[in-house]
């Protein structure tokens, strides 16, 4: 009979121990039982991970939509002042319908 064996058959004798003992543990181990579980997925602890992590989304989306949208508006503007100052002065309506001034224009736009 190997040591585990001694053990395990030594600590299942119950006999040794005496009624108030027994009581005891079976009453402790009536109350361990009968506790509700730990485990609550709504603590605070458990939702923490999740919470820092879309917050740190929210503010990098944040931080990046304003400069796009800057960014989209200056080029806007830009379209916008062009094409007053093309109604302002009509002349420069004959330059943009000639084709070499087009394929300059396509050629700085490709440079950039």
């Amino acid at each position: 009979m190997t040591l585990e064996d001694r053990i395990k058959a030594h600590l299942d004798d119950s006999s040794q121990l005496d009624a108030t003992t027994q009581a005891r543990l079976q009453a402790i181990r009536h109350a361990a039982l009968n506790q509700p579980s730990k485990l609550n997925w709504f603590t605070v602890k458990s939702w923490t991970p999740a919470t820092s992590l879309a917050f740190c989304a929210v503010i990098a989306i944040l931080a990046i939509l304003p400069t796009r949208q800057a960014t989209n508006q200056s080029t806007a503007q830009i379209e916008q002042t062009a094409m007053f100052e093309l109604i302002e002065n009509p002349d420069d309506l004959d330059a943009i319908i000639d084709p070499d001034f087009l394929m300059w224009i396509e050629a700085q736009h490709d440079a950039i």
